[in-house]
């Protein structure tokens, strides 16, 4: 949902750049290349300032011809655009490159012209593009890129079902990147294994698929590779079930679903549903099995999405409908599959006529008519009002539960705060000890160092920091020093920048005040943003959640509810 608002957005501005030229804003005209690109990293989840962001970036190459940074820019904008636009700024890039006479860069702008297809499923195309930037990248000077195509090339096979031919492309690929050093190679060592897998399981050879897997799980497993890890246990889940482990299947898919989940990848979230559900019913457990199924219909129906492997869902639903004598039901999914047919003709029209159905389109349509004839008499206002009282229980639940899981984790989050205030007020006051200071790596006098210091354990004790409209230069000049030598201090001693720090101190006041006093606990949240020296209650409020994870509000309510925990040592 928040990419497809995404998208809209970028839609409008896009209509509204076709009318009116953009204006860098005063406030970024100074900033150079690596500025912006720290913002666009910055605000990669505010559309509105990253809108900004990009034109102020593209409008500046623009401005100083400076062709490179411009095809920069271009990249930076491409993936959050729908796909013309997309193609038409690839165009641009690749003209760009072309007028630069470097190979190097046509070949990249073919690849992103060969992503952008690959996404929406138009695979001949996306391979035409490949093979084009394949001609430009030379071997020797750029055998990363090189292996970057031949890995979307073997992504295109496996799609288009040459399983073989993708796993040799696949263990090309894994072979370059396994001899590398670097976090780079190394994340495409592990997502080429994984492929290797994968197709490995659709050629049926499932012992080496397991093989795969096992090496996988090891290989990530770390912190950074988390990711590419949950998908090898996926994997190995997928590859348990054909070879009828159910219930080994059921925890090899169970332990990543959470990640998958948090990753937002809605299709493999469904296809692990979807084996989960497969599983169960072979267990012959069916309430839990048609549950991960009916999960699986939601993703698809909300998504208006079908693949090949996730279409066998509406054929299980009909045949497990059948069985029963659910002829509603059974009309129900023959509909959804009709439905996914006619989006797989659309997007896998170079491999549709592969395809395996146990039900065709002829034999489905004819059942459908058998079905609503039988199913006449029944009235479809019962139907729906079913449908939608399950869909609000399961909403409502939800809710709930989400409530749950947030009151208990705001609820933690307090009692550490109040551990932490109280351990705060039994430290003594630190001195600052002039033989431990180290100035080699900033650059400036010793006694210029051990001033600015003093000046801030002053401006700490004497609680200064709560002075409303308090700058970086305001501090600067009170502390007889210039902004570049206070800035560099504060980083490089206090290990945050100037306004971070002055939020922790006024946070960690905020704290301690509310802790100890009952009197300030009846202020309102915009006076006590007052007293803190912020300039509006949202900034309070906003700095208090980003240091603490919970809001000032609930922190007040929840000392009146335990005023205890208070006295607990």
């Amino acid at each position: 949902m928040k990419a497809h608002y995404l998208i809209l957005i970028f839609i409008a501005q896009f209509n509204c750049i076709a009318q009116k030229k953009f204006i860098i804003p005063d406030s970024l005209s100074h900033k150079n290349y690596n500025e912006l690109s720290d913002d666009i990293d910055k605000y990669e989840d505010d559309s509105i300032k990253l809108w900004v962001y990009y034109h102020t970036y593209i409008e500046k190459a623009k401005k100083e011809n400076n062709k490179e940074e411009l095809i920069n820019g271009y990249r930076n904008i491409l993936f959050d655009l729908p796909l013309t636009t997309r193609l038409q700024y690839t165009d641009s890039i690749l003209n760009i490159a072309t007028s630069l006479k470097d190979n190097k860069l046509i070949g990249r702008a073919y690849i992103h012209k060969a992503v952008a297809y690959f996404r929406y499923k138009n695979y001949i195309k996306s391979l035409d593009n490949y093979l084009i930037a394949d001609k430009y990248i030379n071997y020797k000077n750029d055998i990363y890129t090189q292996y970057k195509i031949k890995y979307g090339i073997a992504n295109i096979k496996f799609y288009l079902g040459y399983y073989q031919e993708a796993l040799d492309l696949f263990t090309e690929c894994k072979d370059f990147y396994k001899n590398q050093e670097g976090y780079n190679y190394k994340q495409g060592y592990l997502h080429s294994l994984c492929s290797t897998g994968l197709c490995n399981f659709r050629l049926g050879n499932f012992d080496k698929c397991s093989q795969i897997n096992e090496l996988g799980i090891k290989e990530s497993n770390s912190s950074d590779f988390s990711l590419i890890n949950s998908y090898f246990f996926q994997s190995e889940g997928i590859n348990q079930f054909a070879i009828k482990n159910y219930n080994k299947s059921i925890n090899y898919l169970k332990k990543p679903l959470s990640n998958i989940i948090d990753n937002e990848d809605f299709v493999n979230i469904a296809v692990t549903y979807m084996y989960l559900g497969k599983n169960y019913l072979k267990l012959n457990h069916d309430t839990q099995g048609i549950i991960y199924l009916q999960k699986v219909d939601s993703i698809l129906q909300k998504k208006n999405y079908a693949n090949l492997d996730l279409r066998e869902t509406y054929e299980i639903f009909i045949n497990y409908y059948k069985n029963k004598g659910d002829l509603e039901n059974q009309l129900l999914y023959t509909n959804r599959l009709l439905d996914a047919d006619k989006i797989l003709e659309k997007n896998y029209k170079d491999l549709i006529s592969t395809i395996h159905k146990e039900y065709d389109t002829a034999e489905l349509v004819a059942s459908k008519h058998n079905l609503e004839k039988t199913l006449k008499r029944n009235t479809i206002i019962s139907y729906i009002i079913y449908s939608l009282g399950g869909i609000i229980i399961l909403v409502i639940s939800y809710l709930l539960i989400a409530n749950y899981k947030k009151q208990k984790r705001y609820k933690q989050k307090y009692e550490e705060l109040i551990a932490k205030a109280k351990e705060r007020e039994k430290q003594p006051e630190q001195q600052i000890q002039t033989t431990k200071i180290i100035t080699d790596e900033l650059d400036i006098n010793k006694e210029i160092v051990l001033k600015i210091l003093k000046g801030l354990e002053t401006f700490e004790k004497k609680e200064e920091y709560l002075g409303i409209g308090l700058t970086q230069s305001l501090l600067a000049e009170e502390l007889d020093t210039n902004t570049t030598y206070l800035s560099k201090v504060i980083n490089h001693y206090k290990g945050k920048n100037f306004n971070s720090y002055l939020n922790e101190l006024r946070v960690n006041h905020a704290v301690s005040l509310l802790k100890n006093s009952s009197t300030h606990r009846r202020y309102t949240i915009k006076a006590l943003a007052e007293e803190l020296g912020f300039s509006n209650p949202r900034s309070f409020s906003d700095a208090f959640f980003s240091q603490t994870g919970i809001k000032p509000s609930y922190f007040i309510k929840q000392i009146e509810k335990e005023p205890d925990l208070l006295m607990s040592a």
